[in-house]
């Protein structure tokens, strides 16, 4: 945080607190700076030279180096520094009592500096007719939740203990079937590879190429949820709210989608579609159709989500199709990383779920085995990295109606990873488990019939 990039009137900051908090760490090392390191860190400083010295002393200190006046000025050797200021800063009173009580003023000051930054960043954005007016307001958002996102409190380890009588309580309830070990997608194999099924906080990528059917699947799973009660979302930045409530109907009145399309339907039809309409109904699903968002809209869309409507559920399609939070001029490999860090962030906070869709490089379209690998995220390597759950689909055998899918979990942190087979009847836009091996030969790809899978 540069003292430069406020106007003069917004120099808030305690040139006392600073001082004295950085004559304790020269006094006590390593005991003060383990009591405060939670609350600041050498940004939360205003006064350049503070941060400097801040800067090089908690060096000192995570390099388990002796921390005093003569350290600091050897590792600091040529700079323009008032060394018998320094020196004066380690002369005053100090005990732990006063150093929380700096540390909590030299944090509050900093995070109202950043705020004012931010406002007025945002005032002057908002003015800026050049740049789009959902960017402008997603850019704001995002400045704002990192404003919010500073930590204010020190964060401590505690023992072991402290959980376990929750853990106990907790196995009960799991054993006597009163709580869910996770949400169930209810494709049995799948589910218990997944421990159990889907977690809070975490980040979920399904990962296909086009037309194989990642979307079919994620719409599937959050309909499954808010069929079981739980309240999910689904954004789509490819297709539209009409085109997911005909597939929706299309599961779960088992009606070809193909009619829902042209309205030419038989009469047993009909009658299916009006169930499942009336089923619809009260769902606790919502969609949300607004092409090319960025971070900031589907944090800003999510977060309302939750607090109105208590979701846990929320579907993303897809990744490629999302902007970036810096907008243009930026590496698009960069982009993606902050889009898929910022998701796992999201989850986290709000403790849902969150499925990003995502697709495959064309290279898998090119191997015998058309089994996807880790390495064929497209453009984006930071999946692997901040994705709890990552499920990869291919065509293992095209049929007539109906094929059969495989489904790689490649990386599971609360259970196993391996294949499952998946059956996947098109026109009814419906997933089930299938018994057929994945082994079998692929058959050549089909010249006609069915194919919108997505």
């Amino acid at each position: 945080m540069n003292p430069m990039d406020f106007p003069q009137e917004q120099l808030r900051y305690s040139h006392e607190a600073e001082g004295s908090l950085i004559g304790a760490l020269l006094m006590h090392g390593p005991q003060a700076y383990d009591a405060v390191s939670g609350l600041v860190s050498k940004d939360s400083f205003f006064d350049a030279l503070h941060q400097s010295l801040w800067g090089e002393a908690e060096k000192l200190v995570l390099a388990g180096k002796h921390v005093d006046v003569l350290a600091l000025m050897d590792a600091m050797r040529g700079a323009d520094v008032d060394w018998t200021y320094v020196n004066q800063l380690t002369h005053g009173y100090s005990s732990q009592r006063t150093w929380a009580r700096d540390a909590e003023i030299i944090a509050g000051h900093a995070r109202q500096r950043q705020l004012e930054l931010v406002t007025d960043r945002a005032a002057k954005m908002a003015r800026d007719e050049s740049i789009p007016l959902e960017q402008r307001v997603s850019r704001a958002v995002m400045d704002l939740e990192q404003v919010l996102e500073q930590r204010n409190a020190a964060v401590e380890a505690v023992p072991v203990s402290t959980f376990s009588a929750d853990l106990l309580s907790r196995l009960m309830d799991l054993a006597d079937g009163k709580v869910q070990p996770g949400r169930l997608t209810h494709i049995p194999t799948l589910d218990a590879k997944l421990a159990g099924g889907f977690r809070d906080g975490q980040l979920v990528i399904i990962a296909a190429r086009p037309s194989v059917g990642k979307s079919s699947l994620a719409q599937q799973i959050a309909l499954t949820h808010a069929q079981d009660g739980i309240p999910s979302a689904f954004f789509g930045m490819e297709m539209g709210n009409a085109e997911l409530t005909n597939r929706t109907v299309a599961n779960i009145g088992r009606v070809g989608i193909g009619g829902l399309k042209t309205g030419r339907l038989e009469d047993h039809e009909w009658s299916r579609v009006t169930e499942a309409v009336e089923r619809l109904s009260s769902l606790p699903l919502l969609l949300l159709d607004q092409p090319s968002m960025t971070l900031g809209d589907v944090s800003s869309q999510a977060r309302k989500l939750v607090r109105k409507h208590k979701v846990k559920t929320l579907v993303v399609d897809y990744l490629q199709l999302m902007r970036g939070p810096s907008g243009k001029d930026r590496d698009r490999r960069v982009e993606l990383e902050e889009i898929t860090r910022g998701m796992k962030q999201l989850a986290k906070q709000l403790g849902i779920t969150i499925f990003l869709l995502s697709q495959l490089n064309r290279s898998v379209e090119q191997r015998t085995n058309p089994r996807p690998v880790m390495s064929d995220l497209k453009e984006c390597g930071a999946i692997e990295e901040d994705a709890d759950v990552i499920l990869a689909l291919w065509t293992a055998r095209k049929g007539d109606g109906s094929d059969l899918k495989g489904c790689a979990i490649l990386k599971n942190r609360d259970g196993e990873t391996g294949d499952v087979a998946l059956h996947f009847e098109g026109p009814y836009q419906r997933w089930t488990e299938s018994t057929e091996s994945l082994r079998t030969a692929p058959a050549p790809a089909r010249k006609g019939g069915y194919t919108e899978e997505f």
